[in-house]
């Protein structure tokens, strides 16, 4: 009879009640609230360079062959570094080092009261500069070719943008731009949260401060929640799914403990950020003035390669994609993937597409191969 029915095409299973959907949620948020988080940023790397909160961790290249020019991965400054060394079989630090390259991760730290009035000139004139130099001074006394290869990342691809642009004696030779927004106006959910007309950065800014002048946890995790609405049905659904699998379940959850680990932002930066990129769109127009001094990415002279991605709504490609005309590099390369604005650096598209792709163009901008 078993046979029978599947010849003729009837389904024995489709008379069975669907499960509740709102079953599976419960059971994922209870699994979510009683699971511990598992731990992160696991890849053995030492510190080799501490300013103010930032901190610059060295991970050792373990194959060895031809030796290229240093990776230096900048992550954002209002989400924790180690989304980029987030598991094993998950981290572009350990892929990485594993192909053979001495790699840098810029981790911003947590900001304190004594931060609020640091300003967008103190990131990207001092921190980072000073960053991408001790990397390139220490990769050199191992044996590796002076410049930089620069990896921002969303936020951190911006500040490195400015920072490449605005110091052209920086040891950089190549830069990698992950979903960095440039055009503003293409800027998506995010750009729609904070326009002026929904946020007076002079009337409402100082009203989200907290008592130290940073913008809290508190203010930021739910505007964050707003730009994926019903991220939390998804969230639990995914978390009950994997509960039967410890493996399945420590990665979904290594995501969640990302994010929830959120960091305040100093009050002048936040200002100052916003302003000039999200609600006055000055970056592609080369008329944000910083410290007295205009932004030209013209300036921005090293290969530059821009990396995409489908599913972003944080940074559509529309965003990142005009970087390409922007810049003064006679190499430009585009890329855009099918995946999301996390997926690309935690999710399989991530080992299986672009872990190799920073590694090959790496490699091109060096000259070598393995």
């Amino acid at each position: 009879m078993a046979g029978a029915a599947v010849k003729s095409g009837h389904d024995p299973l489709a008379a069975l009640p669907a499960p509740d959907p709102w079953t599976a949620i419960a059971k994922g948020m209870a699994v979510h609230a009683v699971t511990p988080r598992p731990d992160v940023g696991l890849t053995p790397h030492r510190v080799i360079h501490v300013q103010d909160k930032l901190v610059v961790r060295y991970y050792e290249p373990v194959a060895r062959g031809p030796v290229g020019h240093p990776i230096v991965l900048v992550p954002s400054l209002i989400n924790r570094a180690y989304i980029l060394d987030l598991e094993p079989g998950r981290s572009l630090c350990a892929a990485l080092a594993e192909a053979g390259h001495h790699v840098y991760l810029v981790d911003w730290g947590v900001p304190g009261p004594e931060d609020a009035d640091e300003g967008v000139s103190y990131v990207v004139d001092t921190l980072l500069p000073r960053a991408i130099d001790r990397a390139n001074r220490h990769a050199v006394r191992l044996g590796a070719l002076s410049g930089a290869v620069v990896l921002g990342y969303c936020m951190g691809g911006v500040v490195s943008a400015v920072s490449i642009a605005r110091h052209p004696e920086s040891p950089v030779a190549g830069f990698i731009a992950l979903n960095t927004p440039i055009s503003y106006a293409h800027a998506g959910r995010f750009r729609d949260l904070v326009a002026p007309e929904h946020l007076d950065l002079d009337r409402d800014l100082p009203k989200l401060l907290d008592g130290d002048g940073l913008v809290p946890v508190n203010v930021m995790k739910p505007a964050f929640n707003l730009l994926d609405p019903v991220g939390s049905v998804t969230k639990y659904r995914a978390v009950e799914a994997a509960a039967s699998d410890r493996d399945k379940l420590a990665r979904v959850l290594a995501r969640e403990r990302w994010l929830e680990e959120n960091v305040p932002m100093p009050g002048r930066f936040a200002a100052e950020f916003i302003r000039g990129t999200y609600q006055q769109d000055l970056l592609l127009a080369g008329t944000w003035v910083i410290e007295g001094v205009a932004v030209d990415l013209r300036a921005i002279t090293a290969p530059t390669l821009i990396v995409t991605c489908e599913g972003d709504f944080i940074c559509p490609p529309a965003a990142a994609l005009p970087l390409a005309r922007a810049v003064g590099s006679a190499k430009v390369e585009t890329c855009t993937l099918a995946c999301g604005h996390i997926g690309v650096v935690v999710g399989s598209e991530g080992p299986r597409t672009f872990y190799p792709l920073v590694d090959r163009w790496a490699r091109e901008v060096a000259g070598v191969s393995r």
